[in-house]
């Protein structure tokens, strides 16, 4: 498995402007990582060349790239615009050598029906998947953080849908946060999983205001997530793809990113270790 950062793990001290994108991109290469998942919400005004020249001089590959759509039904006049934008990023996808790209935004109304959030999904895949066409990508859809449109619902979607390029992006903490055993969200949706998403979460304190209907986000590892069992159905089945690291918690952003990479890769260790160990294991930190 490839490990990458998002760009989110560290989305307050872009937004604030203490770093910029190309900060971003050596800031990932100190870390010793594989790759990163960039958003299109950060990279307005940048030149694609200055990503492209930082991207080879680190060596740093690109997992995903997620373009920012809100999710909300599209109307006549916004369909067009929206598809030209869309086209606009693939085309920036490509550029920067992504295999996959997301469409993301907000999270689904919690009012949102089954019903509903189909509805958006299919009407995102039947415009974005035409434009995929002749090129070497594929649209990884996130699991949503939805009790009304969980694994099963996915995977009956994906088979609907029938394309080799509408895949699954894995987000480990959406699937408990949708009520589910995330495990048995990861079992259901494994063969069909191009891009996996390493997000942990907690129950707040008593002085803290949830960040996602009841949960806070914190270091990976240190919440609820089922993390270690979610690697080991990861790496039983063969994946060998990217896992990018998403930090959501309160902590300040370097030192929550860091923590939580150091964790993952202590979960890959384990791995390779009761692979060429069986029945064994190593502490974890």
């Amino acid at each position: 498995m490839q490990l990458a950062i998002s760009m989110r793990s560290v989305h307050q001290s872009i937004t604030q402007g203490e770093i910029g994108v190309l900060d971003f991109l050596k800031y990932a290469a100190s870390l010793a990582v594989d790759g990163v998942e960039l958003d299109s919400m950060y990279l307005q005004g940048v030149d694609v060349k200055e990503i492209q020249h930082v991207l080879a001089e680190t060596g740093l590959k690109v997992s995903c790239y997620d373009i920012h759509h809100t999710m909300d039904a599209l109307g006549e006049n916004t369909h067009q615009p929206t598809l030209e934008h869309i086209k606009q990023e693939l085309i920036a996808a490509e550029q920067l050598g992504a295999k996959y790209v997301q469409i993301v935004g907000e999270a689904f109304d919690s009012s949102a029906s089954e019903r509903d959030i189909k509805s958006l999904i299919m009407q995102l895949v039947d415009m974005v998947l035409p434009a995929l066409q002749g090129k070497n990508l594929a649209l990884a859809i996130e699991n949503p953080e939805s009790a009304r449109f969980q694994s099963r619902h996915m995977s009956e979607l994906l088979k609907q849908i029938d394309s080799p390029q509408v895949k699954v992006g894995f987000n480990m903490a959406n699937s408990l946060m949708a009520g589910e055993d995330p495990e048995a969200a990861l079992e259901c949706l494994k063969d069909q999983i191009a891009h996996v998403r390493a997000v942990d979460v907690r129950m707040p304190h008593q002085d803290e205001v949830p960040q996602n209907g009841t949960y806070v986000g914190c270091v990976i590892g240190l919440g609820l997530v089922p993390l270690q069992r979610l690697f080991q159905v990861l790496h039983a089945q063969g994946y060998e793809g990217w896992i990018s690291l998403e930090f959501t918690g309160l902590e300040e952003a370097h030192f929550g990113t860091e923590a939580s990479l150091k964790n993952v890769r202590q979960y890959l260790i384990e791995l390779q270790s009761d692979t060429m160990h069986p029945g064994e294991s190593t502490e974890t930190l």
